[in-house]
């Protein structure tokens, strides 16, 4: 492949991201003060409590997630990747405009079931970071990836702030606009990615070989990856506990409304894209790969533990600063797990790395909900804990290994 067609794949899937990130994040900003703040049948439905039935969702959008990318990162090694990315995006499209109506008639059953349908849909961030892989022969492959997740992050700047706004239109709107988005990006996709991927083998679709012999799970029977997923699964569960209930505790503690927490993420997240499409590369070229990770995990770990002392006024500047922390690792450590296993095929394991984020998501959805009816502000330190464990047992795994501290692949 030549370098202009690489560099116009590369494009044509941080667009896609973009879109489809900016698609998801939408209503993320709606839901807590939703749940909080009125009284409707899909706040309180079968007399269950509210901050119950909120962590139930945020459960089961992963839950779908979870096995979306099981299976997802793998069709695309086998099938290719553009005809799996098309399908996935046009029926999270459809999931979304269900979800709008849901709403509509205050059905909580049924945003719950549109919730993980399209979750299950949207394990399709693997497929772009597994082109970006695809791509690393002749692009950099650290500047490739660290751009897919600035577009990731922009997507989560955007989306958040666009929903928060919407919201005084009708929280519908959010999801209507979020449907239209994807639908945009699906465009792309058909019109632009030409990226030619060779696939595993020309086999005939079969649902049992997808789920049961091909999906990503399987890789963790090489213990090395099941080490490696250990650790990402421990620093996913830290990170959701923060995603997950930031938005509750700055509504209860601060009262944020939906355009507060919108900004705040917005915040959150422009220091995101301008860590990972600035920083990232000369970050690692000065530390390393593993020197560059722990730094990184250990001032996330620091920055969540800081929410024992945040007000209304520090938390503006202790947010950004979070933002760079999850730029940093995030870039960094997909990479030296990819590195360590080249030999396996990479839609497959981006999407086992895809799905333990959405594994760790439903786990801390759960278990932070039960928190967060107790105080929120501990579900946030819970994933502070899990991320200093994390950091102690990549230490010990790469000890093991006799993995040196400047490790700059």
């Amino acid at each position: 492949m030549q370098k202009q067609q690489a560099v116009k794949a590369l494009m044509t899937m941080m667009l896609v991201v973009l879109l489809s990130c900016a698609g998801i994040a939408l209503p993320y900003p709606i839901l807590a003060p939703l749940f909080i703040n009125e009284v409707s049948p899909l706040t309180t439905f079968a007399g269950i409590h509210p901050k119950l039935l909120l962590g139930m969702l945020l459960a089961i959008y992963p839950l779908g997630v979870l096995v979306g990318s099981s299976v997802i990162g793998a069709a695309s090694d086998i099938y290719g990747r553009k005809k799996v990315l098309m399908i996935s995006l046009i029926c999270a499209m459809f999931g979304y405009l269900l979800s709008a109506f849901a709403i509509v008639i205050e059905n909580y059953p049924l945003f719950f079931v549109m919730r993980f349908i399209t979750g299950l849909c949207e394990g399709n961030v693997s497929i772009a970071k597994a082109v970006a892989l695809d791509l690393s022969k002749v692009l950099d492959k650290t500047r490739s990836f660290s751009l897919i997740n600035a577009t990731t992050y922009a997507g989560w700047l955007i989306g958040p702030l666009v929903g928060g706004f919407l919201q005084p239109y009708g929280t519908e709107l959010a999801f209507y606009v979020a449907a239209v988005s994807l639908a945009l990006a699906s465009f792309f996709v058909f019109i632009f990615l030409n990226h030619q991927h060779e696939t595993k083998a020309p086999v005939s679709f079969s649902w049992s070989n997808l789920l049961i012999k091909q999906n990503s799970i399987g890789l963790l029977k090489n213990p090395s990856i099941k080490r490696f997923f250990m650790v990402y699964l421990l620093v996913t569960l830290g990170l959701n506990a923060f995603y997950d209930f930031y938005p509750l505790w700055l509504a209860e503690s601060f009262s944020f409304t939906p355009p507060d927490i919108g900004s705040i993420t917005a915040l959150l997240t422009a220091f995101m894209v301008t860590t990972s499409a600035i920083v990232v590369t000369p970050f690692k070229r000065r530390f390393g790969l593993l020197t560059g990770i722990y730094i990184g995990l250990s001032f996330l770990a620091l920055m969540l533990f800081l929410h024992l002392i945040y007000d209304a006024k520090t938390v503006w500047f202790g947010y950004p600063l979070i933002g760079v922390a999850i730029a940093l690792f995030n870039g960094l450590l997909p990479i030296y797990i990819s590195e360590q296993h080249q030999d396996e095929q990479q839609g497959r394991l981006m999407g086992l790395l895809s799905t333990g984020f959405s594994l760790s998501n439903v786990v801390i959805s759960i278990l932070g909900s039960f928190i967060a009816v107790i105080s929120t502000l501990w579900a946030i330190i819970l994933g502070a804990i899990l991320i200093v464990c994390s950091v102690i047992l990549l230490f010990f795994i790469t000890k093991a290994n006799h993995e040196p501290l400047n490790v700059s692949q």
